[in-house]
């Protein structure tokens, strides 16, 4: 059975808060589900998602766009429209990944870039990092939380629970 919205956005959001926490605090990083578990023998552990889409967007760090994207997203932060602007940067890099690599899933591709942009933000600009880590969870479940959903939840998107 397929997790619901409520869950996918939880999920979501605890993936985030690894992805974005710092790697060099291990005993920070070890999961703690403070919530119940609804018995359908998921093996979902958002640090082990966390850690494997931090190496599926290393690879788009060095990127162009994401310098473009991440001048928007500092304006933007400065005028408190992280949301927009964290939306119009993943798309913006998104679009010139799409001919590199056109087997990859379109939603896999948001996955993608919105991870490699967060992570990046976080490295070049700190003192956003909640901000991001706000604005990413939105992002993510707006655009991506039903298929995520329909494939039964994190722990089961291609890519990821590999």
């Amino acid at each position: 059975m397929a997790p619901s919205e409520a869950v996918v956005a939880r999920q979501t959001a605890q993936i985030i808060y690894y992805l974005l926490e710092d790697e060099c605090a291990p005993a920070s990083r070890a999961f703690k589900d403070e919530y119940e578990t609804d018995g359908n023998g998921d093996d979902f552990d958002p640090v082990l998602i966390a850690d494997k889409l931090r190496s599926i967007a290393d690879s788009m760090n060095e990127d162009a766009m994401f310098q473009a994207a991440l001048s928007g997203l500092r304006k933007a932060a400065a005028e408190e429209a992280v949301e927009a602007a964290f939306s119009s940067g993943v798309d913006a890099v998104c679009k010139a990944h799409t001919s590199k690599g056109p087997e990859v899933a379109p939603e896999m591709q948001l996955i993608r870039a919105s991870v490699a942009f967060g992570l990046y933000v976080k490295k070049s600009s700190p003192e956003l990092k909640s901000k991001v880590q706000t604005a990413m969870a939105a992002f993510l479940n707006r655009r991506v939380g039903s298929w995520v959903e329909r494939q039964g939840g994190w722990s089961k998107v291609p890519d990821v629970a590999e």
